[in-house]
């Protein structure tokens, strides 16, 4: 393309009407090209279309099953079966059986046979899986958050924030820089090794597992089950036994007649719900890596039991996550952000905000200012009653537990603002509810302050100094995510730093994890490894070191006779290995004179044992 002062002077090379014609047509080819660069940029990868039935259960309307009076998922009379319910009413679901050992064995038998198919793939098939499977998701985001909503009691609400966001972003940054993250990887090979070409290459593990907690039934499994398949993985899912039901009936089909309609084998990736003796029997059945979200207590089972075939883990456990509020922060700003780092999913988040770190000057006013908040918030079954904040707790046999954590911290001299019990609802007096709870005036002492309450529970500390705040936050033995809210971004970032947490955020919540381009893990009891981001795919491969040379014709590796086996003379072979030592690493005078004794060894011998030794 000629210069624009050329175009618009004549350059003696074009026509005067080749010139005219150039002003014209020229503008438009730079649009076109740039709107084709734009559109290969950001135009979606081919897409496949599928449909999978959505179960009764979940549909508007829906009033069928018994109200179970005592809801479990266990009944001694029928082992090896998982009741499912509704934990916002107590409505029976359906039964499913747990699968065993037998079952896993199985499965990892299918899972491999595909897998070897699979792993031939190109990340052009791949990424048509992937952006099939986020078209799907896309319309079917009512459907899939109606599902969660059923078997968790979460709101709506909640399941399209961790849900549905949460996997669209997974997806989304997974198609346009998960390749990048596992192409070949240049290294500098040393002046030594100048002659070579050294690089990582990232290899599919083969089959992977992972064993998720049941808080987001959807994003949980889908999330590792994105990133192995898109490394070439196949994948055995272990899903908690409390989403047995939207995880057998429902998610499972997705994948896997996403897969089928793509036209790959769905065995692939397969499901498995059941109880301790599945999860161990995943753990230890010979998958070639795991990974584990849940509790610390579990977590460290899990490590023990892979240690047996030195399986590696990545271990996402318990958190107790800060936010710290500095003095100079405007509360009617961050406070919609507390509430929410606190109430999300009625508080079952690993990296819900569970401890509120706020500065002397602002601790009245902000308790005065979540109290009223927190009263006015609405409790009830998603899926009966409109207009609800906070749905159940999942888990049944959770309002004694923090009953007693709640009234341990009170005996220890913290303040029940409101809150603080189970709250019985009238017209569904089976469902699990623990009441949204303000206590304030806590410290580091109390269990209320070390433990993971996994609760609808705001618990406020107060500091006076910077780091008076970081020893209190820094006082659990968990250490996942972490908050700061500062105007001052010095003293932000003064506390950040010093913080012992896995992820850290400036003036928001939780954010790290809709940055996908991030790891995502913690230190010290909330675990190891990571997943999320080029990490988190390359932690599902095996790194293979690879040399090459760099120009095969012309020079490769050369081992000198002095070197050779048997050596004829070791003295000699002494002098020139520790002066090719020298010529690489020493200085310039020292170089010179190693080649020097190098040279004369090769070419006369040193013949004088004793001056090498």
């Amino acid at each position: 393309m000629l210069p624009l002062d050329l175009v618009s002077q004549g350059s003696g090379i074009l026509s005067e009407d080749q010139l005219a014609l150039l002003r014209v047509v020229g503008p438009i080819l730079a649009t076109l090209f740039v709107a084709h660069a734009l559109y290969k940029r950001l135009r979606p990868y081919p897409s496949i279309s599928f449909q999978v039935p959505l179960p009764e259960q979940a549909l508007p309307g829906w009033k069928g099953g018994s109200i179970l009076t005592d809801p479990s998922i266990q009944d001694p009379k029928r082992p090896g079966q998982i009741i499912c319910y509704d934990p916002s009413t107590g409505r029976h679901l359906t039964t499913v059986r747990a699968h065993t050992k037998e079952d896993v064995d199985q499965a990892l038998i299918k899972a491999r046979k595909a897998q070897e198919k699979w792993a031939k793939t190109t990340f052009a098939e791949r990424k048509i899986v992937l952006q099939s499977l986020l078209d799907f998701i896309l319309r079917h985001q009512e459907s899939i958050c109606r599902v969660a909503s059923r078997d968790t009691g979460k709101t709506m609400v909640d399941g399209k924030f961790g849900e549905i966001l949460t996997t669209c972003e997974r997806i989304r940054w997974t198609l346009a820089h998960g390749e990048d993250a596992l192409k070949d990887e240049y290294r500098d090979p040393g002046l030594l090794m100048f002659y070579k070409a050294a690089k990582v290459e990232y290899h599919p593990k083969g089959v992977v597992a992972a064993l998720v907690s049941w808080n987001y039934p959807f994003h949980n499994t889908f999330g590792p089950l994105i990133t192995a398949i898109f490394a070439g993985n196949g994948i055995l899912i272990k899903a908690s036994e409390q989403v047995a039901w939207s995880t057998t009936t429902y998610y499972a089909q997705i994948a896997r007649t996403c897969l089928q309609a793509c036209g790959h084998d769905p065995e692939l990736v397969q499901f498995l719900v059941g109880f301790q003796d599945c999860g161990e029997a995943v753990v230890t059945c010979g998958v070639d890596g795991i990974t584990f979200i849940g509790s610390p207590q579990v977590g460290a089972k899990v490590a023990t039991a892979a240690s047996v075939n030195l399986t590696p883990c990545v271990l996402e456990l318990g958190g107790k996550d800060v936010a710290i509020v500095n003095k100079d922060v405007d509360l009617e700003a961050i406070v919609p952000i507390l509430m929410r780092g606190v109430f999300q999913n009625c508080g079952q988040n690993c990296i819900g905000i569970e401890r509120i770190i706020v500065h002397e000057h602002l601790y009245d006013k902000l308790v005065e200012m979540v109290t009223d908040r927190i009263s006015k918030l609405k409790q009830g079954p998603p899926l009966e009653v409109e207009n609800i904040d906070c749905g159940s707790m999942t888990m049944s046999g959770r309002t004694e537990i923090l009953e007693a954590l709640v009234q341990d911290a009170v005996d220890q001299g913290a303040k029940l603002v409101c809150g603080g019990k189970g709250f019985i609802h009238p017209k569904f007096p089976s469902g699990q509810f623990f009441a949204p709870t303000l206590i304030t005036d806590l410290k580091i002492t109390m269990t209320l302050a070390r433990e993971e309450a996994f609760a609808p529970i705001m618990a406020l500390f107060k500091f006076s100094t910077l780091d008076e705040a970081i020893a209190i936050a820094n006082s659990s033995i968990y250490s996942l995510g972490s908050n700061v809210f500062s105007r001052n971004q010095k003293e932000g970032l003064y506390i950040m730093h010093r913080l012992r947490a896995g992820m850290s955020n400036l003036n928001d919540f939780g954010v790290n994890y809709l940055c996908q381009s991030l790891p995502f893990g913690g230190v010290g009891m909330s675990g190891y490894g990571r997943f999320g981001g080029p990490e988190g795919l390359q932690a599902v491969c095996n790194q293979k070191s690879i040399t090459v040379d760099r120009w095969p014709s012309l020079i490769q590796t050369f081992l000198p006779p002095v070197l050779q086996y048997p050596m004829h003379n070791v003295g000699d072979a002494i002098v020139v290995t520790r002066d090719l030592v020298n010529i690489i690493y020493d200085g310039w005078l020292g170089r010179i004179r190693s080649v020097l004794e190098i040279v004369k060894v090769l070419v006369v011998g040193a013949n004088e044992p004793e001056h090498f030794s």
